[in-house]
């Protein structure tokens, strides 16, 4: 895997070490200096291939916790003269809801330029989860069928990050940890 990225087999085998104590990491430097292909490259590693295992996401300014968990969407009834709403998951329910069905599975989500999003807004009470992985967090929309949520500890999320970026300094240290 170290030859085909071109990267130090130490730094990868670390990299590796470290999403099995905790299961994220960023990459972070320069533009266009390959973050997000070893980002992927990694996953399809560490999935052993399977692309079904791995989601990549962008963030930007405008997303949101909808966007990325879950979310009342509007969708068009059958009868297609009105309309109704709906509970819309996001990459990471959908993502989280296949490792907890297959967990002897690794699976990854890539967030792409993770600065870009306001953080605490796309997060919200699942920020609490990226440190405390063990523990769970009531829904925004939970129901009385699914009120708490938890992170499947075959779950590894893996951001980049350009520093040349002016938002970086949006970053807080409790994501920087």
């Amino acid at each position: 895997f170290a030859r085909s990225v071109l990267m130090d087999r130490d730094w990868l085998a670390e990299c590796v070490a470290l999403l099995r104590d905790r299961p994220q990491l960023i990459f972070y430097g320069p533009p266009g200096t390959g973050k997000t292909y070893l980002a992927q490259a990694l996953a399809e590693h560490l999935t052993g291939g399977r692309p079904e295992n791995t989601q990549l996401v962008q963030f930007h300014p405008s997303y949101t916790y909808e966007d990325f968990f879950e979310g009342i969407r509007p969708r068009l009834n059958d009868d297609n003269t009105s309309v109704g709403f709906e509970l819309h998951r996001g990459p990471l329910r959908r993502l989280a809801e296949a490792a907890r069905g297959r967990p002897d599975e690794p699976f990854v989500l890539i967030i792409d330029e993770i600065n870009r999003g306001h953080l605490a807004k796309v997060f919200g009470e699942l920020y609490f989860l990226l440190e405390y992985r063990r523990r769970s967090v009531h829904l925004l929309y939970g129901s009385e069928e699914a009120p708490t949520f938890t992170l499947p500890s075959n779950l590894l999320i893996l951001g980049t990050m350009n520093t040349a970026d002016r938002s970086i300094a949006l970053v807080d240290s409790a994501l920087r940890r």
